[in-house]
């Protein structure tokens, strides 16, 4: 392999419209045209194995029906929508849906408690809420007489306060103009995981964030899209992962996704693999050690696996070697903390990696390691990681959030001398690879937990 890093890296510049959305380009741009309206977007199996498919014309259909439901309900651009949805293709049509009236979704997993919808929604406020029988109980408790959510749409729900989401887009027409946004205008408000002794604090990303994800994309899936791939992650898309770094770029490249609910035994995710002849995975490395330890290897399974992508920047070398040798193909580990997207890691395809880095920055990322001073520290000593808010070109690098959601209102996010500091700790060598400080390992439960966050 020739390394190919330099001209990557040095040859990148960023093209961001002026006015961009991320519904548009992610759907109704592909079913605006008849051949690509035809291409699958979603392969959404439940728990029973029940399917639901769309393809991109389904897809908008649905989105529109929705979208003219909100607007229906008073939804005005940069309002937001809580979605508390288990993994499911309603909650990317809800998603969706939110961002084609400008509004500002709000993913939160089904597993919150009536508490923690409580905060979040006060802090968002939220003025329409999306339920379904998971979250229904502990939602409906957390919306009191004092909330902000006029409106409760549910999913599989029966309460004479929720509105029928089969009901509502029934009853709209399928068609929708999507609002017209700027590209730096707020697109997704993603609260971190629930943490003790905290102040909640929600990152704030811009419909641009997408494209400052897509070359990191591209280059951790060994150059996505190429001939039928078709990916699949282990991260719910109502998550960070499995919505910023899975679905919306698949979306956006008019390729189809395959999703399925957490918890699935690993034949059955062989099975998942198989039938859909599965090329790409963006998956955690707990779940890569529950194949792992499997104790049949299943080799009777045709898989199509080219590319398999791990966003935990401390996987073992007996993980990697395994994986090398069942699946014939090297993780490309990612470094992407919230709020930031891909901005560090590998791409076997394009350059060598270095055991124990987590990678180099991907092209149009400018990193550093910088000092409680937010300068920048010599190679080899030790700082936090940190991104320039341009690139190499003074130009702005789209996937970096310059605000966040706190307190019912947008805050500048801190930096110093334009340096935003990620908040972990490593340092770079000669060759520009980047090493983080190790951390604590976590039991099993932890790490379970982290992989659905």
């Amino acid at each position: 392999m020739t390394d190919q890093y330099n001209s990557l890296y040095q040859s990148f510049e960023w093209l961001v419209p002026s006015h961009f959305n991320i519904a548009d380009a992610c759907c109704h741009r592909w079913a605006s045209s008849p051949h690509e309206a035809r291409q699958v977007a979603i392969y959404f199996e439940d728990q029973v194995g029940q399917l639901t498919m769309l393809t991109y014309g389904q897809l908008s259909e649905q989105v529109n029906k929705l979208a003219n439901g909100f607007i229906r309900m008073g939804i005005q651009p940069q309002d937001r929508i809580a979605i508390a949805l288990q993994h499911s293709a309603e909650s990317a049509v809800t998603q969706l849906a939110a961002l084609t009236v400008g509004a500002i979704a709000v993913p939160l997993t089904a597993t919150l408690t009536a508490a923690e919808y409580a905060e979040r929604i006060h802090d968002s406020q939220a003025r329409v809420a999306i339920v379904d029988k998971h979250s229904i109980a502990p939602m409906m408790s957390a919306i009191d007489n004092h909330s902000p959510v006029k409106q409760i749409i549910g999913i599989h729900t029966e309460d004479e306060r929720i509105i029928s989401w089969r009901t509502l887009l029934a009853r709209q027409p399928g068609t929708f103009t999507p609002v017209i946004v700027a590209s730096n205008s707020p697109a997704l408000l993603i609260y971190p995981h629930p943490s003790e002794n905290k102040p909640l604090r929600g990152t704030l990303l811009h419909h641009s964030t997408l494209i400052g994800t897509l070359p990191g994309f591209v280059a951790s899936q060994n150059w996505f899209p190429k001939g039928k791939d078709i990916l699949w992650t282990s991260f719910d898309w109502s998550t960070p992962n499995g919505l910023l770094n899975a679905l919306l770029p698949t979306l956006y490249f008019g390729r189809s996704i395959v999703g399925c609910p957490s918890g699935r035994t690993i034949p059955r995710l062989f099975t998942l693999l198989e039938h859909y002849q599965i090329t790409n995975m963006l998956v955690s490395s707990y779940e890569l050690e529950r194949i792992r330890n499997h104790p049949d290897p299943l080799l009777e399974f045709q898989i199509a696996i080219r590319c398999i992508t791990c966003p935990d920047t401390e996987i073992t070398q007996t993980l990697r070697d395994w994986v090398s040798e069942r699946f014939n193909v090297n993780i490309n580990s990612i470094f992407a903390p919230l709020g930031f997207g891909y901005i560090i890691g590998e791409s076997h395809e394009k350059w060598p990696s270095r055991h124990g880095s987590i990678g180099k920055p991907y092209p149009g990322h400018t990193i550093a390691i910088i000092n409680e001073d937010g300068e920048e520290v010599e190679t080899g000593q030790q700082g936090e990681i940190a991104i320039h808010t341009t690139d190499q070109y003074d130009y702005p690098d789209p996937s970096v959030s310059l605000s966040y959601w706190s307190g019912a209102q947008i805050h500048e996010t801190p930096k110093t001398d334009e340096w935003i500091s990620t908040g972990v700790t490593g340092y770079a060598d000669n060759d520009g690879y980047i090493w983080r400080t190790p951390i604590e390992p976590v039991n099993a439960t932890d790490a379970a937990n982290e992989s659905l966050s």
